[in-house]
């Protein structure tokens, strides 16, 4: 009973990293220079694999971290180059381009990041170590992992949206409510 407990508060701990470095990923997403956004995502993920790998006292190397990470995204990319390639290659298409590649990169950045962090932590629960890690017994999970976490931060974008768009309602209704009340006196 008590290992579940200290199982259940490194997860509660390990899953905050995470969704800290979804948030990072996210924000490098929107990077407007191709190449550079993805750059900065794997970047981030790099510093989310060294900040679970001293979470747990588990031993790392840095190049084992960021190997780790591009197999995982190469895996990725492999069953769905297009659309990675497309958002980042649409960013520099005049305006619609530019549109399109903000919608899309923080999703696939946010969904990727929370698989990678998702597959750290059950990969580091289990007992294992970075030494051990190996891309084929994780791949099909990491890809399941992948869709999870695009409908989460999909959810949570669109959350964010709606409450952006109150708010700016808002602002639009107290400006009218200001302007009005000028043009009376």
């Amino acid at each position: 009973m008590t290992t579940e407990i200290a199982i259940s508060r490194s997860t509660v701990g390990a899953t905050e990293i995470v969704n800290n470095n979804v948030a990072l990923a996210m924000g490098a997403g929107l990077i407007p220079l191709p190449l550079v956004d993805l750059a900065a995502i794997t970047a981030v993920q790099l510093k989310m694999g060294k900040e679970l790998a001293e979470f747990y006292g588990v031993e790392y190397k840095e190049d084992q971290i960021k190997g780790i990470v591009i197999s995982l995204i190469a895996a990725y990319t492999a069953t769905s180059v297009a659309s990675v390639t497309a958002a980042t290659a649409a960013k520099s298409i005049p305006v619609l381009g530019a549109v399109f590649g903000v919608i899309t990169l923080p999703v696939v950045a946010g969904g990727l990041t929370y698989a990678v962090g998702k597959v750290f932590i059950q990969h580091i629960e289990s007992g294992r170590t970075f030494f051990n890690f190996s891309i084929s017994e994780v791949k099909a999970g990491f890809l399941r992992e992948v869709e999870k976490g695009k409908g989460l931060v999909s959810t949570q974008a669109k959350g964010f949206g709606a409450k952006m768009v109150q708010v700016s309602d808002d602002l639009e209704n107290r400006l009218d409510g200001a302007i009005n009340s000028l043009l009376k006196r």
